[in-house]
């Protein structure tokens, strides 16, 4: 299995994924419960200023006709007055001007004072076509409408605080109604939310179940929409992986078949050169024996793991993991330091348990391309030996770490993505673990743990 050095940037499985956000439907209940709020609020305030415009105008209007009808009267053109039912509200000031706009009378002493006067140019505006006028007179809001008679002019005076009051009521029941339809709408849009992400949701829980050994086409029955388009492209996905991994598995079982033969061959020339050879090469030649043992073992067991099978073909022996299994990997790699002490004993296939040393070791060494930087260690945890292949590397990534015992994983580094899984497979077989230690910041640290052989208990022994 292949680690990235740290020249080279291996792309992110998550990269512009943003961790500790909110999920995609609570999102979209969000955006929505916020939408119709803006809505609602600009529609309030949409209603509030056009209530309040309709009262003004109409209040402009019942002035305007108060103040044409005394007109009428003060030119003798008519003899009964009623005021329009609009202007019953509030209080109603009538004020005479002369032609010149200064105020001669008013039906309240208090509007014949000059400063509660209409201002003399909005007056004589009046006399030019403009009718109405809307200021403050004695501290109050008012509205003036004028009309012209033979003798000056009449303004018509209401205050506005009636409408004002109105209009609060008004604000006070549009908001309440306002509130209410954000909180209907924020239910609403959650409900609507996640009726709408169902299908993606169920999406995902069937894609989750999918895997190396499960790569069926997902069952979808619904219409041609945009998840199921999606299904098409994820189906479409797993049928191009499916056809890539039975090539590569085909690849594996052939090429293993091709070694077999050759390998055979191999180990039956080497132990009839064995025989036959002085004791000067005799070692060397049991050296190369052995090799070639370990290397029909691993052709074997990449056939089986080729046809989805698991590596147990063990022979189990009495064995010190220093002196038996760390020793003679170091010897094969100079420059690989080793430390630990002999002491207990463990049961366990020497052969297995060097192929999976030698296995970390020679991935460390590819990494660190210096023998120097791996470092093998022995040593005790409770009823547990740990043998730990460390080395002083650029490290796993993170997105790679969870992943790297799976069968047929890799980066786009190379390799069949089956070393570190026939490694976990062969502790697995001798009921141990072999675990990536990811408290390691400096390079990267692999823990093979293994059982201790337990000493038999006297009181239980059995006389023969």
């Amino acid at each position: 299995m292949k680690r990235w050095p740290l020249w080279r940037k291996r792309p992110s499985e998550t990269e512009g994924i943003r961790r500790g956000g909110l999920p995609l439907r609570w999102r979209f209940a969000v955006l929505t419960a916020f939408s119709i709020a803006l809505l609602s609020i600009i529609a309030v305030l949409t209603a509030y200023f056009a209530v309040r415009e309709s009262f003004l105008d109409d209040l402009k209007t019942a002035l305007k006709q108060d103040a044409t009808k005394l007109a009428d009267l003060y030119s003798g053109r008519t003899e009964a007055l009623q005021f329009s039912p609009e202007t019953s509200n509030g209080t109603l000031i009538i004020q005479i001007y002369d032609l010149n706009g200064l105020l001669l009378a008013a039906s309240d002493s208090v509007y014949e004072l000059g400063e509660n006067a209409l201002p003399q140019a909005v007056v004589l505006s009046a006399i030019e076509g403009s009718k109405d006028w809307q200021g403050k007179l004695n501290g109050e809001d008012v509205i003036a409408a004028m009309a012209i008679f033979n003798r000056g002019v009449v303004a018509v005076i209401n205050n506005t605080e009636f409408i004002e009051t109105s209009l609060a009521r008004i604000a006070k029941r549009l908001l309440l109604t306002a509130l209410i339809l954000i909180a209907l709408s924020s239910l609403a849009g959650y409900l609507v939310t996640v009726t709408a992400m169902r299908p993606i949701s169920n999406l995902a829980i069937l894609a989750e179940r999918l895997g190396p050994d499960n790569l069926e086409p997902i069952h979808y029955t619904g219409p041609r929409d945009e998840v199921g388009q999606l299904t098409h492209v994820l189906n479409d996905l797993l049928k191009r992986l499916g056809v890539s991994m039975n090539a590569q598995k085909t690849f594996l079982a052939e090429t293993s078949h091709e070694l077999r033969t050759p390998l055979t061959s191999l180990q039956g020339f080497l132990e009839r050169a064995s025989r036959k050879a002085p004791p000067s090469v005799k070692r060397d030649l049991e050296d190369a024996r052995r090799i070639s043992q370990s290397m029909s073992r691993l052709v074997a067991d990449l056939l089986q793991l080729s046809r989805g099978e698991l590596v147990r073909e063990m022979v189990p022996h009495l064995i010190d993991p220093l002196e038996d299994i760390l020793a003679p990997i170091a010897e094969e790699y100079p420059g690989v330091s080793l430390k630990g002490e002999l002491d207990e004993t463990i049961v366990g296939d020497p052969e297995r348990l060097r192929q999976l040393i030698r296995n970390l070791v020679s991935n460390a060494i590819r990494i660190t391309e210096d023998p120097t930087k791996v470092e093998l260690s022995f040593y005790y945890e409770g009823n547990f030996a740990i043998l730990e292949v460390r080395d002083h590397g650029p490290g796993i990534p993170k997105d790679l770490q969870a992943r790297i015992f799976d069968k047929f994983y890799k980066g786009p580094g190379g390799g069949a993505g089956l070393g570190l899984a026939i490694a976990k497979q062969i502790a697995e077989a001798h009921n141990g673990t072999l675990v990536l230690d990811s408290k390691v910041t400096n390079g990267a640290s692999f823990k093979l743990k293994l059982p201790i052989m337990e000493e038999p208990d006297d009181e239980h022994l059995v006389a023969w």
